[in-house]
């Protein structure tokens, strides 16, 4: 049986006019008797009593007539699907966060992205940008937030924007008393800092736009996560930078947050993948990711 014969047996059964059945098809008519002929001679059945004015249908072509509607609902549900995950508004997409930055442009995106593709099997997790790095070169996931630059040859990267940092300072210390923090405030300071290879460009962009050209302070501490890092400036440890967003959700008795003075040192955020890749899903999340960002930056300029 083809599918197309079921259609034209299912249009017949519903109108009991062969007629009719050719125009809601789009056939003629002859088309239609042939199709019904074929078929009946492939199941060796009657499935139609026909006269001159009346069809109906017999007993074998009831039993059909159930079994028909099911299997074209069936292949019309396979096309959905098969359209859909070609047009990546379903499927798998792999995706990690920076553990720095779960909100702000990456939580906004991914929120988004569910919205507009629920069919989508959208695996999250979250880790630092040279474990994405890593993650990406294995396969193991399809794209990642990171915070570039990379300057890895083997990944590309769409630059989301750049996020404000504010300091990290113990409750106490003699800045808190001010409204803004100067960069210069900080030259002298001991820097609870993250290690360099969780993102090396990073690392190096971030200490260049607060403290200038090298030879840079020392780092007194190194802790690996931005809940380490507040805690261990809330204990004394020494001063610190973390992302403005992440400030807003992380507080920690001890530690103190102050913006800077214009122009505020900032951190880049970006979406990786390996080079070349095109996933469905994951063009469509690289194009989500995209307008967002342009709108965002439209809104920050007006």
């Amino acid at each position: 049986m083809e599918l197309r014969q079921l259609r034209t047996f299912v249009a017949v059964a519903e109108e009991l006019h062969f007629h009719r059945a050719a125009q809601r098809l789009y056939i003629a008519q002859p088309s239609v008797s042939q199709q019904i002929k074929a078929l009946e001679s492939e199941l060796g059945v009657k499935l139609f009593e026909r006269d001159r004015r009346n069809v109906s249908l017999t007993p074998a072509g009831t039993v059909l007539l159930a079994e028909a509607r099911e299997l074209l609902a069936c292949a019309e549900h396979a096309v959905a699907l098969v359209r859909a995950a070609g047009e990546g508004a379903s499927g798998r997409l792999r995706l990690s966060l920076t553990r720095s930055l779960t909100g702000g442009i990456a939580g906004a995106i991914v929120n988004a992205y569910r919205e507009r593709y629920p069919e989508v099997e959208l695996e999250l997790a979250v880790g630092n940008t040279m474990m994405h790095v890593h993650q990406l070169h294995a396969g193991t996931i399809d794209a990642g937030f990171v915070r570039p630059p990379l300057q890895d040859p083997q990944l590309e990267e769409l630059p989301l924007g750049r996020e404000p940092l504010v300091c990290v300072l113990p409750k106490g210390h003699r800045l808190t008393r001010r409204s803004t923090v100067r960069r210069e405030d900080l030259y002298d300071e001991p820097l609870v800092w993250w290690p360099v290879e969780h993102g090396p460009g990073a690392w190096h962009d971030v200490r260049h736009d607060v403290y200038g050209e090298p030879p840079w302070p020392p780092i007194a501490r190194v802790e690996p996560e931005e809940e380490r890092i507040v805690s261990a400036v809330a204990e004394g440890a020494g001063v610190s930078l973390i992302m403005y967003e992440r400030s807003r959700s992380l507080r920690i008795p001890g530690a103190v947050y102050r913006r800077f003075a214009p122009p505020e040192p900032t951190m880049g955020i970006a979406l990786a993948w390996r080079r070349g890749e095109s996933l469905p899903t994951l063009d469509r999340l690289r194009d989500l990711a995209a307008a967002i960002a342009r709108a965002r930056e439209i809104e920050r300029v007006a």
